[in-house]
């Protein structure tokens, strides 16, 4: 069988629900119940943008680390995946705070995924303040049906009250919310 990767490189929402099927299904011949909190990209294509695709899953293994790990290489090797598929390198830009809201993705008996919020994926796409996630934090803003910049930088500032990136975050919100009376967002600036 040929690796469940997109041609581009690309993990979508079907192939990442085979990984996942895959992955609970290495978990229950060990017989270990885990619970993976998936991050950034593949949260947003598992939760919030359907069509979108990602290069890998950035997650936190809350339960059954060691087993949800060596799984992991194992699905790699049989498919010819990176074996940081599914890595914990992002942790690191977690905010404190725990994420009550976060959706189930993916559920079955030996293996649950959560995706983080829409307000801590912001959150977190605001205190990243990189270019490339203005797509994203425009589809989260709709989500949240936010339409000012004061009220995600107030979720930006609950999560993440110490950060050094409020000025870069506003500046990414400046390019994708509309200017008052203006109906789309303001053209994209150097930040």
């Amino acid at each position: 069988m040929p690796g469940p990767r997109d041609p581009r490189g690309a993990l979508d929402r079907d192939t990442l629900h085979q990984l996942f099927d895959e992955l609970a299904d290495e978990l229950a011949r060990a017989q270990v119940r885990a619970h993976v909190y998936i991050i950034g990209g593949a949260a947003m294509t598992m939760a919030y943008q359907r069509d979108r695709a990602t290069h890998d899953v950035d997650a936190r293994i809350d339960d059954g680390h060691e087993a949800v790990l060596a799984a992991v290489r194992t699905i790699a090797r049989r498919h010819g995946l990176p074996t940081t598929w599914l890595n914990e390198q992002a942790t690191s830009y977690l905010p404190a705070a725990p994420d009550r809201r976060a959706p189930v993705v993916f559920d079955t008996p030996h293996l649950v995924i959560t995706g983080a919020s829409a307000e801590h994926l912001l959150a977190m796409k605001l205190e990243a303040a990189r270019r490339t996630d203005q797509p994203d934090i425009a589809s989260l803003l709709r989500t949240l049906g936010i339409r000012d910049a004061d009220a995600a930088m107030a979720i930006h500032a609950d999560l993440f009250p110490d950060s050094r990136q409020a000025g870069r975050a506003r500046l990414i919100l400046n390019t994708v919310l509309p200017a008052p009376g203006r109906h789309g967002p303001a053209r994209a600036q150097e930040c």
